[in-house]
């Protein structure tokens, strides 16, 4: 009996307050990157992504970087030029307009590496949008490569954030550290 009023006693102490919803924890792998290499570039690609070649054809060749964990593929595709430099440009950029009604906003980043003959864009595609992230990379001659970012879930750009800016950071990482190959050995590749 005794125990009994000490515990009532000790049990009404503070107010009972209720606790707001949680959300799962998401713990992100150390950012670490390896050599990956296929015609028509060399990149260094995240450990934890697994790049995939789908298909390749004389109008181009098709690659997926997945990231199973984050249930999340960057969708790559390389085209050869010939001549096509601003109808591909053109191209990608009609991606943003596309997106322009869903996104909250769209910030652009110009890439440009002379000693690797390495330009283009990266645009940040803020809100609840398929595709949050896409870029662009060119050698301006002859190598054309797209990329976009998509998940396997329904967007929910509050959800997807500590995700979404990691993989944002990692094609950073791969624009910066893209080298084309010589075209002698893009011959050699194609099939």
């Amino acid at each position: 009996s005794w125990v009994l009023l000490l515990l009532l006693l000790t049990a009404c102490g503070d107010d009972v307050v209720p606790k707001p919803k949680g959300w799962p924890r998401i713990d992100l792998p150390e950012r670490t990157y390896v050599q990956w290499s296929a015609a028509p570039f060399t990149v260094e690609i995240p450990v934890y992504g697994r790049m995939v070649e789908r298909t390749a054809s004389e109008g181009g060749r098709w690659f997926d970087l997945r990231f199973a964990h984050q249930r999340a593929t960057v969708h790559f595709t390389w085209t050869p030029i010939n001549g096509r430099l601003a109808e591909l440009i053109e191209e990608a950029h009609d991606f943003k307009r596309k997106h322009e009604s869903m996104a909250a906003r769209i910030n652009s980043e110009r890439v440009l590496h002379d000693s690797t003959r390495v330009f283009g864009t990266l645009f940040d595609v803020e809100g609840n949008v398929a595709s949050p992230f896409v870029m662009y990379l060119t050698d301006s001659t002859d190598n054309f490569l797209y990329a976009s970012l998509y998940f396997d879930t329904r967007p929910n750009a509050d959800s997807l954030a500590p995700v979404t800016e990691r993989l944002r950071q990692d094609m950073r990482h791969f624009a910066a550290t893209l080298k084309w190959q010589g075209s002698s050995d893009l011959s050699r590749a194609m099939p």
